[in-house]
């Protein structure tokens, strides 16, 4: 067995051991011949162009090592550094097991003096692994629509600010007719608007043909690598701050991205016929029928997001909505792409709370302790929230508590369910199947805030004025 295939064993067998959730970075030190630096550069670029498609990857580059103050360096060489940051072990461990990596560990040993310097460092996982996404709200606006400074005083999504974003580009361009979506991991078709209108079931087929040598991809994907998007995924995409135009971040490189409706493969639990999609225009999840046209937009890729699961456990019919067997249909409950439900999904706290083990969300036990309120009274009553009122022993201090944001409150939502659509067995209290307000307000229309229907799963927005349901969040770990 030569010594490379040692290392691989050694470092596979010591990636298995580690807590996947961890994060996980990596330094290679390699002493370049001179004379064959050109042939190093090239294939570490390849090797870099490579990997920055993976799911999971945060940073990954090479660096020509540069003398500091007579700093002493072997002679007759150039040094060379490869530094890479992984979100989870479990998003590197492709990477190592790769052919672009093996391809150059085989190339790269006749190009160096000595044995490359491998060294690893762990670290705790900096977020839950489903830690909903930032909606993407930036601005602030009162009960009667006029934007207001945003802080995090207003306890508005736009001030508060809370879920996960990206440092750097949100999507890379990789010149394929792809564009890598750097948050989530996942690959989009860069034309968004490749076949029109379609119905739910010619879409599913639509993506299932899709690959390279058509639709402007290089990709090198095959039949069955592309998919239709889940609506957890299509929902991914979105940027709810903006006023106008598609609601994607606005240095999108998507080519024919339209104001219009999207097909997501999620089924509507309560009634099979219809199916969910996005409207681009404004953002929320809604349904229709699955025989109604409406544009699609595929992606591959999945294997371990940041997105979790919506929950799908049955594959029907499209026109009877009759349930059939998954296998072959393309459809949510078939792939189950994202990361998986646990179970129980959800700890009782034993002191008025409920944290959800899938996003690390700690929800108010009673899912109606406020009755019914207008929103700007929704936001006052979660923020004045304290330990020793409605059931509370949790410690918390008026400021800890918050009304979810869009995401975080679509978070509960699970798409096999209705009435309510939530795992059952969950311990809460007083869940009604009604509208509960989120703290996101509509951008192109601002006296609107946005709100889940607990019942089935949907997202619209009312009148701030109007009387909605109330469901406190908070963190972990309290913020105060």
């Amino acid at each position: 067995m030569s010594t490379l295939d040692v290392l691989r064993d050694e470092v596979n067998e010591m990636l298995a051991r580690a807590d996947q959730n961890s994060s996980i970075s990596a330094t290679v030190t390699f002493n370049v011949r001179p004379a064959l630096e050109p042939d190093f550069l090239a294939n570490a670029n390849k090797l870099t162009m490579a990997t920055k498609k993976l799911e999971g990857v945060r940073t990954f580059g090479f660096h020509k090592h540069r003398k500091f103050r007579g700093e002493a360096t072997a002679p007759g060489v150039v040094e060379y550094l490869i530094y890479e940051d992984w979100s989870t072990v479990a998003s590197f461990r492709p990477q190592w097991n790769s052919p672009h990596l093996l391809e150059f560990q085989n190339s790269v040993f006749a190009l160096v003096t000595d044995a490359p310097v491998l060294t690893f460092f762990y670290g705790p996982p900096d977020v839950h692994p489903a830690t909903p996404l930032r909606t993407g709200q930036r601005r602030c606006w009162d009960a009667n629509g006029r934007e207001i400074a945003p802080s995090r005083s207003t306890g508005q999504d736009g001030g508060l600010r809370k879920g996960l974003v990206i440092a750097g580009p949100r999507f890379t361009d990789n010149n394929n007719g792809t564009v890598t979506d750097n948050l989530t991991g996942l690959i989009w078709l860069k034309n968004a608007n490749l076949f029109g209108d379609v119905s739910w079931l010619q879409a599913q087929e639509n993506a299932a043909a899709l690959s390279s040598g058509s639709a402007g991809l290089t990709d090198g994907s095959k039949p069955g690598d592309w998919r239709m998007p889940n609506i957890n995924e299509l929902q991914s995409l979105l940027d709810l701050d903006r006023s106008n135009g598609p609601s994607l971040p606005e240095d999108h490189p998507f080519d024919n991205l339209m104001c219009a409706n999207y097909w997501s493969t999620t089924s509507v639990a309560v009634a099979p016929p219809l199916g969910f999609y996005t409207a681009l225009a404004v953002g929320p999840p809604v349904f229709d029928l699955k025989l109604n046209s409406m544009r699609m937009w595929p992606v591959r890729g999945g294997s371990n997001p940041r997105i979790p699961q919506t929950g799908a456990t049955q594959c029907f019919d499209a026109m009877t909505g009759k349930e059939i067997a998954c296998a072959g249909t393309g459809q949510d409950a078939a792939l189950r792409m994202g990361i998986p439900h646990p179970a129980p999904r959800f700890t009782d706290n034993e002191d008025g709370t409920v944290t959800d083990d899938l996003t690390g969300l700690v929800w108010l036990k009673n899912a109606n302790a406020f009755g019914t309120r207008p929103w700007q009274d929704a936001l006052d009553s979660c923020n004045q929230l304290a330990s020793s009122s409605h059931g509370l022993t949790d410690g918390s201090k008026a400021g800890d508590w918050r009304l979810p944001n869009f995401n975080e409150l679509h978070s509960l939502v699970d798409y096999s369910r209705f009435a309510p659509a939530m795992t059952p067995g969950h311990p809460f209290l007083n869940v009604r199947p009604s509208l509960y307000w989120s703290s996101t307000t509509v951008a192109s229309a601002p006296n609107l805030a946005r709100f889940v229907f607990i019942g089935v799963g949907p997202g619209v927005w009312d009148h701030k004025s109007v009387r909605l349901n109330v469901w406190p969040v908070r963190d972990a770990t309290h913020q105060s």
